[in-house]
C-alpha cells in the first residue's frame, strides 16, 4: 500500500512539474489535437541521440555508399516538408535483409537494407520515409516509448530535466528493450494517420503518390504465411491500408 501511494505521489509530482512547464496541454502540428505529453521535445532528443547510440552498436550499419547517399537524399527531402521542424532527422540504413523500418524519438529513422533492395524507385523509398516521418511528426513514437518505459521512469526523466541525470537514466535502457519497443505495432489509428501524413509528406515533396501503394503491394506480396483477422490484430491488415490511401489520394474523408 505505502508503495502504490509512492508511485501516485510521483505521478502527482511529474504531473504538476510538466503542467508548470508546458501548461495543461500543446498543439500537435501534424495532426490538429490537442494532447498532454510527459516528455518534452528537450528530452526527447536525449532520449533519441542515447537510443541511437545504443542501436548502432546493437545493429551492422551498412557501408554502401550509394545507397546511404540514396537514403539521406530522399529522406531530407521528406524532412523538409514534416509538419515537425523542431529537430534534424536522421536516417540509418541497416545491413540487415528484413522488410522492416522503424523510428524511435528524435527522429531517428533506421531503414533495412532488405527492404531498401526491394524498392525500385525514390518515390517508393519516399513511401516508407514519409509514413515513418509521420509517426515521428505526429509524436506517435515518443508517446509509445511513453507508455512502455512507464510513469516511474518518465517521472525521473522529466524532473531531472536535461542534464547528467537524464543520461544516466538513458543509459539504464537496454538496446534490446529500445528496438523491441520501436518495432512493436502502433495502434490501428497511429498507423492510418501516419499513411496519411506520409501521402501528405509526399504531394508536398514531390514524389508520385501511387508509390505508397506499390510498396505496400511490395510488403504484401513478401509477407511470410497469412495476415490473421483485422479484429486480432492491432497492426491494420495491408489491404485496409491501400484502400485507406486510396481514398486519401483521392481527396476522400480519412476512413478510421
Amino acid at each position: 500500500m505505502r508503495q502504490f501511494i509512492a508511485r501516485l505521489l510521483t505521478l502527482f509530482v511529474c504531473l504538476s512539474t510538466v503542467l508548470q512547464l508546458s501548461g495543461c496541454t500543446t498543439l500537435n502540428a501534424a495532426t490538429g489535437r490537442r494532447e498532454f505529453i510527459f516528455i518534452s521535445t528537450d528530452t526527447e532528443l536525449s532520449m533519441g541521440q542515447s537510443f541511437n547510440t545504443q542501436l548502432r552498436q546493437q545493429y551492422p550499419v551498412s557501408q554502401d555508399k550509394a545507397k546511404i547517399g540514396r537514403l539521406q537524399k530522399v529522406g531530407h527531402r521528406i524532412a523538409q516538408v514534416s509538419d515537425r521542424q523542431d529537430f534534424e532527422y536522421h536516417f540509418t540504413l541497416v545491413a540487415q535483409d528484413d522488410l522492416n523500418a522503424f523510428t524511435v524519438p528524435g527522429g531517428y529513422i533506421y531503414f533495412y537494407e532488405g527492404l531498401f533492395d526491394k524498392l525500385s524507385s525514390d518515390d517508393e523509398i519516399a513511401a516508407v520515409l514519409a509514413h515513418e516521418v509521420g509517426h515521428s511528426a505526429a509524436k506517435h513514437t515518443v508517446k509509445k516509448f511513453q507508455a512502455a518505459l512507464g510513469y516511474d521512469f518518465v517521472a525521473k526523466l522529466v524532473l531531472s530535466r536535461i542534464g547528467s541525470d537524464v543520461a544516466r537514466q538513458l543509459a539504464s535502457v537496454g538496446g534490446g528493450f529500445i528496438a523491441n519497443v520501436a518495432m512493436s505495432a502502433y495502434g490501428r489509428q497511429d498507423e492510418f494517420e501516419a499513411d496519411q501524413l506520409g501521402i501528405k509528406y509526399m504531394r508536398l515533396a514531390g514524389y508520385k503518390l501511387d508509390a505508397m501503394i506499390r510498396t505496400f503491394e511490395i510488403l504484401k506480396a513478401n509477407s511470410k504465411g497469412p495476415e490473421p483477422p483485422s479484429f486480432l490484430r492491432t497492426h491494420p491488415h495491408l489491404d485496409d491500408r491501400i484502400k485507406a490511401v486510396e481514398n486519401e489520394i483521392q481527396g476522400g474523408e480519412p476512413k478510421y
